[in-house]
């Protein structure tokens, strides 16, 4: 039996409780819930009914109130976001024989877009054309000036996350809506405004890195409208993926990185990609499933955390996922029921238990739940992706997205620029 020490936001709780593969492993979950004002809700994710002794939380997980109480008895401490990563590294440098598993000080190059910019323009990968823009004026009297712009904040994703402005009028009101988001500092915040880049796709690689394996993919694929995954397991990366993580390799092997990261491209053609977003973490929806479907998810963690050599095992060539969400779970802890026989056909997001083991959604996320499924071929996996919407309810929850799902032409524009799916 291995002990497990997880620090998270919430979002990856599922990633933790498969740690546990059914009680063969010994997982502690923390939430950081230390605020000015503490509230239930920072603390809820995890929280479970009692099992008798110590053995407490939710489903196969030990809800710990303090972090530090347990680092020097567990084998591996680590994170799946992107959030405490500074605590991350500097237990890498006091524990250098324990595994320790997260993105560590490369962290900061998914939040902080101007630390990104630069870091692309270091390393020579192509850099699509931007300005930054100080202020919400000087922002609003650029947009007028220059239409077909993508703009997004640096740092603060929360308060104004990414917005296509194809001319000045469609965001007017958006951009009246945002700000008062920054308060009086409105006019000092720093905005990064891109061109408009036309692509064939979006794709991406899905996996780990370790600086002595490097990048080893549990799966490459294509996100389709923020929200859907389609992924192939294994198989050959496409070359103008692996052009991209070729470039990037030694700096993050000078940064100590061991743990999950995805990346977003924006592929044009077969010889160019933009390289628009690191995901330094479990990338969603498809993150929340590597518990699921590698079978040996507590080995591969571990040995990631030790930077010691490890194989992915998986009985499925395709995977699919998709988030499904309530407006309900914004502002109250909403009851989440499934058909006898598929909770394992979704992993829960911020989710807790009550005192009779049924699932409630933690109040401050539209996402309850993400559906998954797998198969053999792209369409295998779509199809049964679909059938899930039967199997879990939830007051307000949208599941009609799931039925609409069409991939054929997605997939036939991908295979023109070398993502294929066989």
């Amino acid at each position: 039996m291995k002990k497990f020490l997880i620090q998270d936001c919430g979002i990856y709780l599922n990633l933790a409780n498969d740690l546990a593969a059914k009680g063969k492993n010994l997982v502690r979950y923390y939430t950081d819930y230390g605020s000015a004002f503490p509230s239930y809700r920072e603390y809820a994710t995890g929280d479970g009914p009692d099992k008798g002794g110590k053995t407490w939380g939710f489903e196969d997980i030990v809800k710990c109130d303090d972090f530090f109480d347990f680092i020097e008895e567990s084998d591996c401490i680590g994170t799946f976001d992107c959030s405490k990563n500074d605590l991350i590294a500097y237990l890498r440098k006091l524990y250098p024989e324990k595994s320790i598993f997260g993105a560590g000080w490369m962290a900061r190059l998914e939040d902080d877009r101007l630390m990104f910019k630069r870091f692309l323009e270091k390393a020579g990968l192509p850099v699509i054309p931007y300005t930054v823009v100080k202020g919400f004026d000087a922002l609003r009297k650029y947009l007028k000036e220059n239409p077909n712009k993508v703009v997004k904040t640096n740092i603060f994703r929360k308060d104004f996350e990414s917005l296509v402005c194809k001319d000045y009028e469609s965001v007017k009101q958006l951009l009246t809506n945002r700000e008062p988001a920054f308060g009086p500092y409105a006019d000092e915040m720093k905005f990064i405004v891109e061109d408009f880049v036309e692509s064939v796709v979006e794709a991406g690689f899905d996996g780990f890195y370790t600086p002595d394996s490097g990048f080893q993919h549990f799966s490459y694929g294509i996100e389709f409208d923020k929200n859907f995954y389609l992924g192939r397991v294994g198989g050959e990366l496409p070359a103008v993926l692996k052009k991209t993580l070729d470039v990037i390799d030694p700096y993050f092997a000078k940064k100590d990185y061991r743990g999950l990261i995805s990346t977003e491209e924006r592929i044009v053609s077969q010889d160019l990609a933009y390289f628009i977003d690191p995901c330094l973490r479990g990338a969603m929806p498809l993150g929340v499933l590597f518990g699921k479907y590698i079978k040996n998810w507590p080995e591969v963690m571990y040995q990631v955390g030790l930077n010691q050599p490890f194989d992915i095992e998986c009985d499925h060539k395709y995977v699919a996922a998709m988030s499904l969400t309530t407006p309900n779970s914004t502002e109250f802890f909403t009851r989440i029921k499934f058909e006898e026989g598929h909770r394992d056909d979704f992993r829960l997001m911020m989710a807790c238990q009550d005192k009779q083991g049924g699932y409630y959604s933690v109040k401050g996320l539209e996402a309850v739940v993400v559906a998954c499924a797998a198969g053999d071929t792209p369409e295998e996996a779509v199809e049964r992706l679909k059938a899930t919407g039967e199997w879990v309810d939830a007051y307000g929850l949208e599941n009609d997205e799931l039925k609409s799902i069409d991939i054929d032409e997605t997939i036939k524009k991908a295979a023109t620029v070398g993502i294929i799916f066989d």
